[in-house]
């Protein structure tokens, strides 16, 4: 910034924005008690232990131990500077920045906002370019084959770059874009002589929008039989500042509320398939972009919904890559079904050849279970020529039924196989058996046990938990109080004769102090705002989220000060008497008699230390 930053400012647009829906574009909340509940996008995680408190407004994390206010939560997880992230939350309230506010952007921020820009304009070139002028006729005519309509042509600005090596590379220049930057950006290429050209040339064009809804990206399909075969078919962008493929999902910014009421995410392998989805009826659609689902795919649906249906092509591959999907979708902790296509059939072809109605019933309503599909995806691996092939076919399956948790499902997976092979239920349960301790023993055979670390546990030997000090606790009740209350934090900064023994409530104590000298309010919100220490404001949002009763006695405040005053002298106590053993026993080994009773003479004045001791603390 140009300026110093308003305080003044700062509450306005502080004020102005709820926490709640800032961090609700990002993360699935419910309500728990009085905070707002949902997985932590800062780490992963299968239980939810990410905190938004809504009435003090900020935000922990129990589980990695992130918090912080609003500014903090857009600054981590959008890397974005804090006058960056004040100026992002200003325009979201409508509030115009000061002059004397304005951003002054480092070179990387220039270069990304100006990657932004390009995306936004060249999306709306191609756009203009299908919808208005000549060049874009045939692939209009492509798209009305296809059943596309003009509503869904507008809703996902589907466009079309014209079959010209300069056509957008000019349209850029004249904007003053940095051809090298449009480059790096993956609007341009350039050739191994130097030469730059539009990379995209003669396709229709998607669109791929980040969960904000700015462009970043763009997915190219050829018309059919417009090139030669060695191009190929689909084209994204290469990736840049703006566009990572592996934590990016096509339409999720559009779906994210759709998924969220219906409480479902569907799952498509391409774009052309969410889009036909959408138009049929479908709004909850997602897509990776012609790579393989990623871990970090999975925790951003994850973040969004508990339950996904897979509805990937119906061929071997699409198959494939739905049992690679299903593993990564279940390590994020989501339910996962699988919706049957037809052999070589994909959701697209599906929807324009049966109509939405077809798709509903017979495919996304008839999505099986994950065992259920990797039993039918077995049968179709083991062709079954003899009786060998079909013991190999049931040992298979038996093991994946085995992997079941519930003994409820596994008995009806294990009486349909039964009717399915002409088997008894009785041998089929007996060999499910021999198949367990064949798995257990494997198990345990390839389990390595880590060597023993004094240090730690290591799940060898359970061992109590050690609990806190009572002098930390102290303090962190103390803390906790202060923060709701200038007249505690007035006592306490009286009457604690000693300083807190944890540096880091110490710290946070002396900017409490410095926070209520400066006219600041009660208001755990705005002095987690207040603390400029990344660190120290995680400890301050994980204190102030704690489950404390909100009225305490004058009693109960003096017995923590008191424990934190006593503390030094507990402390010094028990430095006297590991000293008088010390004593003692070096007394006891003594080699002649003088020193003997010099080392019992210093005992006894030790022991004499720890009465006087003892008798403060008794007093106190």
């Amino acid at each position: 910034m140009t300026g110093p930053t308003s305080d003044e400012f700062v509450n306005q647009v502080r004020a102005a924005v709820d926490i709640v829906d800032v961090v609700g574009e990002y993360v699935q909340l419910r309500k728990s008690g009085r905070a707002f509940l949902g997985l932590c996008p800062f780490h992963s995680e299968k239980s939810p232990s990410f905190n938004v408190n809504a009435e003090r407004q900020f935000f922990h994390c129990f589980g990695c131990g992130a918090g912080g206010d609003v500014f903090s939560f857009l600054m981590k997880l959008e890397q974005l500077t804090f006058p960056e992230a004040l100026h992002k939350l200003a325009e979201r309230a409508g509030i115009e920045m000061p002059k004397t506010q304005q951003v002054e952007e480092s070179p990387e921020k220039r270069a990304k906002q100006a990657m932004q820009e390009a995306h936004q304009l060249v999306s709306k070139l191609y756009h203009y370019v299908l919808t208005e002028t000549p060049y874009g006729v045939e692939a209009m005519k492509y798209l009305e084959r296809r059943g596309v309509s003009m509503q869904t042509i507008a809703e996902f600005q589907i466009g079309f770059a014209p079959d010209s090596w300069d056509f957008v590379t000019q349209f850029l220049k004249k904007r003053e874009f940095s051809q090298e930057l449009m480059v790096e950006a993956g609007l341009l290429a350039k050739s191994d002589g130097g030469k730059v050209f539009d990379r995209f040339r003669g396709r229709i064009m998607f669109p791929i929008h980040d969960t904000q809804g700015n462009v970043i990206g763009f997915g190219g399909r050829l018309l059919d039989g417009s090139k030669p075969k060695s191009q190929p078919k689909y084209l994204n962008s290469p990736e840049s500042f703006l566009f990572n493929k592996s934590a990016t999902l096509f339409n999720l910014h559009r779906a994210r509320p759709y998924i969220r009421k219906r409480k479902q995410a569907l799952l498509f392998e391409g774009y052309v398939d969410v889009i036909s989805a959408w138009q049929a009826g479908f709004p909850q659609g997602i897509a990776t972009l012609g790579t393989a689902l990623t871990e970090q795919q999975a925790r951003m649906i994850r973040r969004n919904v508990d339950s996904v249906v897979l509805c990937y092509d119906g061929d071997a591959a699409g198959q494939e890559a739905t049992s690679k999907a299903i593993h990564i979708l279940q390590q994020a902790g989501l339910i996962v079904r699988v919706a049957p296509l037809p052999q070589g059939v994909d959701p697209d072809d599906y929807i324009r050849q049966h109509g939405a109605e077809a798709f509903s019933q017979q495919v996304l309503l008839q999505a099986m279970p994950v065992t259920a599909f990797r039993l039918k995806h077995l049968r179709s691996q083991i062709v079954i020529n003899d009786e060998t092939d079909k013991a190999r076919l049931i040992a298979k399956a038996v093991e994946i039924i085995n992997e079941l948790e519930s003994p409820v499902e596994r008995d009806m997976y294990l009486r349909q196989l039964a009717d399915e092979y002409s088997l008894t239920l009785s041998d089929l349960k007996w060999e499910s058996k021999r198949v367990y301790k064949q798995q257990k023993s494997e198990r345990q055979r390839d389990k390595v046990s880590p060597a023993w670390n004094n240090s730690i546990n290591n799940g060898k030997v359970t061992l109590a938990k050690t609990l806190p000090p009572a002098y930390h606790t102290a303090e962190r009740m103390l803390l906790y109080y202060m923060m709701r209350n200038q007249e505690i934090a007035a006592r306490v900064q009286e009457e604690c004769s000693a300083h807190f023994q944890v540096d880091e409530h110490d710290a946070l104590a002396a900017y409490l102090y410095a926070y209520y000298a400066e006219g600041n309010p009660e208001d755990p919100g705005g002095f987690i705002h207040y603390v400029q220490d990344d660190l120290l404001k995680q400890l301050a949002s994980g204190l102030a989220m704690m489950e404390c009763k909100e009225d305490v006695s004058d009693l109960e405040i003096g017995d923590y000060i008191k424990q934190v005053n006593n503390y030094p002298k507990r402390a010094e106590l028990e430095r006297l008497r590991e000293e008088q053993r010390s004593l003692h026993l070096r007394a006891a080994a003594a080699d002649s008699e003088d020193a003997r009773k010099q080392l019992e003479i210093q005992a006894a004045l030790t022991g004499m230390k720890i009465l006087e001791l003892e008798n403060a603390l008794k007093e106190g």
